[in-house]
């Protein structure tokens, strides 16, 4: 436009030119905002791929120190499991030389008490044999004293005859 027909124009006809123009330069500076910004993102993209390849050599290094970290663990839990097997089988084996001493008591306690009833038994019988033969020679006694009576009485001559 012209000088001339700017200045012909009406003063609401200019105020809608810069209305226009303001609102047209709002859009281009956010389209200058956001191509800026694509082209930020853009040279971060070629930055981050030139660092790509060195994050995927240090998470290599990361994964092999993991790996490494999993294989100690590993070697750490079944060495722990060997020396808890050694340690049950040393549990067991004490165990049974425990159960087998106690065993080897109580059988050495029942034999001793097997002995000492026989003993008792004995005496019990011995006593028992002794109280018979006492018994048998009173009895023997009295028999004998009552058959001498009763010989002696048939001996006698009677009074009745």
């Amino acid at each position: 436009m012209a000088d001339r027909e700017l200045r012909r124009m009406h003063r609401a006809e200019l105020i809608e030119i810069i209305y226009a123009l303001k609102q047209s330069e709002d859009q281009l500076k956010a389209q200058n905002a956001a191509l800026t910004a694509q082209l930020q993102d853009r040279q971060l993209r070629l930055e981050k791929a030139g660092s790509i390849a060195q994050a995927a050599l240090e998470l290599n290094n990361v994964f092999a120190a993991a790996q490494a970290a999993a294989d100690d663990y590993l070697h750490s839990v079944q060495a722990n499991l060997a020396d808890t097997d050694a340690a049950a089988a040393n549990t067991l084996s004490q165990a049974r030389s425990e159960a087998k001493r106690i065993l080897e008591q109580a059988q050495a306690d029942a034999d001793s008490l097997k002995a000492q009833t026989r003993q008792e038994c004995s005496a019990m019988v011995e006593q028992a044999e002794q109280e018979v033969q006492q018994h048998w020679q009173t009895f023997d006694r009295k028999a004998n004293a009552l058959l001498d009576q009763y010989r002696s009485a048939d001996s006698q001559p009677s009074e009745e005859t």
